[in-house]
């Protein structure tokens, strides 16, 4: 736990400390913001790599999608949509989020859920 005699408002310091502060908060929000951009770049490009498990592409073409748009994305969306189908509500929120459904609990999702169980 920090020692509250040791901290010392912004408000109170000299500018140039001021200054110094805000420059190494925004360093570090950068390097934050380069690092998170480098992960989704590479996962951007592991999704959009083609699937070379023959088993997981004939369940994709089986259930429907194109062979010339499988990539390893159409996984992961059935992956979710499986989940969903046991009835995993998170799954069925993240399902009902990507497709733009409003997320607000209003007594439909336990329906949905009744009519995926029964």
């Amino acid at each position: 736990m920090a020692n509250e005699k040791n901290l010392i408002p912004q408000n109170k310091r000299t500018k140039s400390e001021q200054r110094r502060i805000a420059s190494e908060g925004g360093k570090a929000s950068a390097e934050a913001r380069r690092e998170r951009r480098a992960l989704r770049d590479t996962m951007n490009i592991l999704l959009s790599s083609p699937i070379t498990d023959t088993k997981q592409f004939n369940l994709a073409v089986k259930m429907g999608f194109d062979m010339d748009d499988l990539d390893k994305s159409v996984l992961v969306v059935i992956a979710l949509y499986k989940r969903a189908i046991a009835g995993d509500v998170q799954a069925i929120k993240e399902l009902r989020s990507i497709i733009g459904e409003e997320t607000g609990d209003s007594g439909q999702l336990e329906a949905l859920i009744r009519g995926l169980k029964g």
